[in-house]
């Protein structure tokens, strides 16, 4: 008797469906779902900051907790609808930060689509958003459709109160009974790291009606904001391609005439000036080229654009690293008194200088502070504080800072506060969702 074969059917699925599934945002956002809480406050805090620094507000953000979910809204200039709109679409990345290098806190570039797909990865049926800007409440509902296996996403517009700013709320079905009650403290601890690390912040935290406020410590602190032209000398020629190909397909995609190769250099640090732009191109014998010229999707001139960054680069200064922008002692002199540190104990070092011509500052700070029952542990990257300490690979032995600790005898049961942050425009991560450093 003949066994009847099996013709296989060679089946196409929606990549979109990848974000919607506990195991792709796992992948994305570096945290398991017992973590996305806090994923959600990470981004959303991060965009707020950003958003704020680029506007040259002093920024006042507020977390609120209850039944229903997590909202967050601050007082920057409001999320565009465009870019809400492209959130939608999950088969493209969009960031304003991905292709430069420099000392920005977010450069996941799915942050919000990972967040808009969490709701519904929780429920397996539905899931909500809400986010309001510019008089408008967008009321996003997300489902799927099981015979496409295509994710369905429905933009319901509303006018609201959100005139200032940008407000969002991502609804969590049972978070009162969820894992958070039980992190409750390392939770709010977290919410309220971003205040170690940002002298101009003023937030405030809803917990289910109890209410805390932290003060900025100084309105007026600058670092390096995310709006700033980067350096030429931080970008490594595979860098470089990749911003000079993202502006080409930005161009071609919306109908922008062909940009040249004096607009591409301008926007780099020290080259705003149309003396140094013409001594870059009549370097190179450049002066009339458009950049598509050089490199576009199908290929690449490598040889003209090593010459152009080299040219760039040549009639350029590197950036001090001080110039990215101190925390400073004062400011952690006056959050460690707040929470009743033993200021005779106070240490605070900072080293400052430049790794492989890539320019960084690191700042410690260490306290007894006697009230406290537990370590407060504040690691973080470029004024964003770790969820979990992204120090976990140092030296060329491997040790992590937690380990590094253990054997100081600074364990998590002793009552001390250490503060370990790093800014550096090059930082290098093992994974999309910004957990871990590689040192």
């Amino acid at each position: 008797m003949t066994t009847k074969q099996l013709q296989r059917t060679t089946f196409k699925t929606s990549r979109e469906m990848d974000f919607y599934n506990e195991k792709e945002l796992v992948s994305q956002t570096g945290h398991s779902k017992d973590e996305w809480p806090f994923v959600i406050v990470k981004e959303l805090v991060d965009n707020a900051l950003d958003a704020c620094e680029e506007g040259g507000i002093a920024p006042k953000i507020e977390v609120k907790i209850d039944e229903s979910g997590i909202a967050i809204s601050d007082n920057g200039p409001g999320i565009p609808a465009k870019t809400i709109e492209d959130i939608f679409d999950f088969s493209i990345r969009v960031s304003s930060r991905e292709a430069y290098v420099s000392p920005t806190r977010g450069a996941q570039g799915n942050a919000l689509k990972t967040i808009l797909a969490m709701p519904f990865v929780l429920t397996g049926e539905y899931g909500r958003v809400d986010i309001s800007a510019h008089d408008v409440c967008h009321e996003i509902e997300i489902s799927v459709d099981q015979i496409k296996q295509k994710p369905t996403i429905k933009d319901q517009k509303k006018k609201c109160f959100v005139k200032t700013g940008t407000s969002v709320k991502v609804y969590w079905r049972d978070l009162a009974s969820s894992e958070l009650e039980d992190e409750k403290d390392r939770f709010l601890q977290f919410v309220e790291s971003f205040t170690w690390l940002n002298p101009q912040l003023t937030l405030s935290v809803d917990w289910y009606g109890q209410q805390q406020q932290h003060q900025a410590t100084d309105v007026d602190w600058k670092k390096w904001p995310p709006n700033r032209p980067t350096c030429s000398h931080w970008y490594k020629y595979e860098d470089f391609e990749r911003l000079a190909l993202a502006y080409i397909k930005h161009d071609k995609e919306n109908g922008n005439r062909d940009r040249t190769i004096r607009e591409f250099i301008s926007e780099f640090r020290g080259l705003s000036g149309s003396r140094k732009q013409k001594s870059v191109l009549d370097e190179l014998g450049k002066a009339r080229t458009c950049l598509s010229e050089m490199a576009n999707e199908k290929s690449v001139d490598r040889e003209s654009l090593k010459q152009l960054l080299t040219a760039v680069q040549n009639n350029t200064t590197p950036v001090k690293p001080r110039s990215l922008g101190l925390i400073g002692k004062k400011h952690f002199e006056e959050k460690c008194q707040n929470i009743g540190c033993n200021m005779d104990s106070f240490q605070y070092r900072k080293d400052i200088g430049e790794k492989d011509g890539i320019p960084r500052i690191i700042e410690t700070v260490f306290a007894w502070a006697p009230e406290r029952k537990q370590r407060l542990l504040i690691p973080g990257v470029n004024w964003s504080p770790g969820i979990r300490n992204p120090f976990r690979i140092l030296g060329k032995f491997g040790k992590s800072l937690d380990s590094v600790l253990e054997q100081q005898r600074a364990g998590e049961d002793e009552p001390i506060v250490l503060i370990v942050h790093m800014s550096c425009p090059r930082v290098q991560y093992s994974d999309r969702g910004k957990s871990s450093v590689v040192a």
